[in-house]
């Protein structure tokens, strides 16, 4: 039985091409009472909020994030009064979840948010993972709380896919949340899952439903409060970045800027940053602002709103907005019934998951990481792992595909690899590396292609995430000057410490989500969809990463980097005069261990100069960590006539072995 003191099911009805006139007066001009009480008079609307749970109901074995999320929770609620409290999600609640909750499809997830008391939650594009059906056949049944999709539709049509929004009944003001998810939800999943959908532009979705609570139609529903849950977010943290950071950035300002004036509070997700703002409602007198909050990810912490709704003018006049951190379960919440509902799910997930988690499949000689905490904009050598372990999967004797190349998204890698005590890696430990279920595919694309899918790191203007870090196999490297335009910035790419050739043919592997020909770019890779023989291996990427680490043990990082950039690049080189340029991003960052110290600089076998590397890290699109300015003179022939020809400078960095090359013209 779905949660909550609804008033009336949600409207599925259609939903007119373009944005309505606004009507009505609900919710605004409010003001930050900076954690005072609310204005005397207003009736109390508290919302607790999670985003980006990602199935946090254990990580260590013992619940303890999944526990401690749950008091938070509980806490939070009996201090501001259940019966005026919803509990709400920004979306990603389930999906690139920890073994104990992905080995059974997140089930113990859904159970544990049902035995929380959720009410409702905004679709994040994970929701969609295993496809549409799957969440309306299998997720959305078992689920107790709703799923809101406000601007997700049946492909060609304005029918909503799913609900749009919910209306409750809070101490007897009519509070409807409204959910939309991000429009780029088609690039972020296996494409298959959602071809019969179209994700307009979520702010649409959400003014359209707002529009019609307040519209004075009682029969499509009314409400006196809006609340907007966004599976869309700002790509600072409050610790990072200011509110003009975060309004320069076009998606966020597009959110806040552009969202109706009639809704209260903004909640947000997917980027899985932390922040509370307090944005100027549009439209309304200055001064007079909403909240905008996310909560960051993984049960960090739980976002809690309070709105002062005042009868008498029909307005929100104040309003809280805080996150709060999760924090260990209290005696009271030991012996509280609701919190001991959510603890036995916990644990009957652990126990069922144990047997196969703890299995030992390898070790690892050192951390094997992502970059930092879910960033996705550096290289890492977790990624290269995985990206070369597709390529070693697909040539194994039998299968022979003839992958030249392997490649990784960054954000398909959900999990480092932590040494430990011993460097023991547990099944569950590989198996939520990459949790996805994809297959293990190839496709053939020529050396321009190539240089293409490296020039779309660099995603298009106004996304979340300006950069994304493709990990490579051992055998790719390739150089780039950042100060270039769009689509211009690769400056060199070798394959076996050879310079790509154009027009061949090469054979690349990876998982089904980037080797796709479904008609809609993953990750805004639109290159990755210009393929020819694609070809399927049949291997669960996920067990082949496992079987590939049993076979592979023990597993070490490489400390290289591949992806260099190289700023004011020579390309002639007189002799007797002095050559300079600036070499940025040796260091892998991921692999924080290995700094170089310095880069020796050869031009045909001959050494021209060596150049200490300082461990700076230079800020932009994308950072780069460990800079060296080189600079030389050429003296002596080192071709047999005075003839100018195509020679390379070969640059290596020490002691990772980090290497990059430019090609120069010597003239005699």
């Amino acid at each position: 039985m779905k949660h909550g003191r609804k008033l009336a099911a949600a409207t599925t009805g259609l939903i007119l091409a373009g944005s309505a006139a606004m009507t009505g007066t609900p919710a605004s001009a409010a003001t930050n009472m900076k954690g005072g009480p609310l204005p005397a008079g207003t009736t109390a609307i508290n919302i607790l909020n999670l985003n980006d749970f990602h199935g946090r109901i254990d990580t260590d074995g013992k619940g303890t994030l999944g526990k401690n999320f749950a008091c938070t929770i509980l806490t939070q609620r009996e201090q501001l009064g259940a019966a005026n409290t919803l509990t709400l999600g920004a979306g990603d609640l389930i999906g690139a979840s920890p073994f104990t909750s992905a080995v059974q499809d997140d089930a113990p997830t859904i159970d544990y948010l049902n035995a929380l008391g959720m009410n409702a939650s905004s679709v994040g594009n994970h929701e969609f993972d295993a496809g549409y059906d799957d969440l309306t056949q299998r997720v959305e049944p078992r689920a107790d709380y709703e799923y809101l999709g406000a601007n997700v539709l049946i492909k060609g049509t304005q029918t909503p896919a799913l609900k749009t929004h919910e209306i409750y009944d809070v101490a007897g003001v009519r509070v409807g949340v409204i959910g939309a998810v991000t429009k780029d939800t088609p690039s972020l999943v296996a494409g298959t899952g959602v071809a019969n959908l179209d994700f307009i532009d979520p702010v649409d979705g959400v003014n359209r439903v707002a529009n019609e609570l307040t519209d004075g139609n009682e029969a499509n529903g009314e409400a006196d409060v809006l609340i907007a849950e966004y599976h869309e977010g700002g790509p600072y943290s409050s610790t990072t970045g200011t509110l003009a950071d975060q309004l320069a950035v076009p998606v966020f300002a597009h959110l806040v800027n552009d969202t109706s004036a009639k809704v209260a509070a903004i909640l947000q997700g997917h980027t899985h940053q932390a922040y509370v703002y307090d944005v100027q409602i549009p439209g309304e007198a200055a001064g007079s602002t909403r909240p905008v909050l996310q909560t960051g990810n993984y049960a960090a912490a739980v976002g809690k709103v309070q709105l002062g709704y005042d009868p008498a003018t029909k307005k929100v006049t104040g309003y809280n907005a805080a996150n709060v951190p999760a924090v260990a379960p209290s005696p009271a919440c030991l012996t509280n019934a609701t919190y001991q509902s959510a603890a036995k799910v916990i644990d009957d997930a652990i126990a069922f998951a144990a047997p196969i988690a703890a299995q030992p499949v390898g070790k690892i000689t050192a951390d094997i990481l992502r970059d930092g905490a879910d960033d996705r904009k550096r290289e890492s050598a977790l990624s290269n792992l995985v990206a070369q372990q597709y390529v070693d999967v697909v040539n194994a004797p039998g299968r022979d595909m003839g992958a030249d190349i392997g490649v990784m998204n960054p954000g398909g890698v959900r999990a480092d690899l932590l040494y430990g005590t011993d460097g023991t890696v547990t099944f569950a430990q590989a198996a939520t590396v990459l949790p996805f279920g994809n297959t293990v595919k190839t496709a053939d694309y020529t050396g321009a292609q190539f240089k293409q899918i490296l020039e779309e790191q660099w995603q298009p203007a106004g996304v979340s995430r300006p950069f994304l870090a493709m990990g490579l196999s051992k055998n790719v490297t390739y150089t780039y000057d950042p100060t270039r335009a769009q689509g211009s910035r690769i400056t060199g790419i070798f394959v076996g410490g050879a310079p790509i050739d154009p027009a061949k043919v090469y054979t690349i592997a990876s998982a089904s989500f980037l080797i796709t020909n479904t008609g809609v770019a993953p990750d805004n890779f639109g290159t990755f969809l210009k393929g020819t023989n694609y070809r399927d291996s049949g291997l669960v990427d996920q067990n082949a990463f496992v079987d590939w680490f049993k076979a592979n043990s023990p597993v070490t990082p490489s400390p290289v980097q591949h992806g260099v950039a190289i700023l004011n690049a020579p390309t002639a080189i007189n002799y007797g005069k002095t050559t300079t340029f600036r070499v940025e991003g040796v260091d892998l960052s991921s692999n924080g261990k290995v700094k170089n110290t310095s880069v020796l600089v050869s031009i045909d076998g001959r050494t021209a100069t060596t150049a200490k590397v300082s461990s700076v890290r230079v800020e932009g699109v994308p950072s780069r960590d460990g800079v060296a300015d080189v600079a030389f003179k050429l003296i002596g022939k080192i071709l047999p006539d005075d003839s100018p020809r195509t020679v390379y400078i070969k640059i290596v960095a020490a002691p990772s072995g980090t290497t990059a090359w430019v090609p120069v013209q010597v003239k005699g």
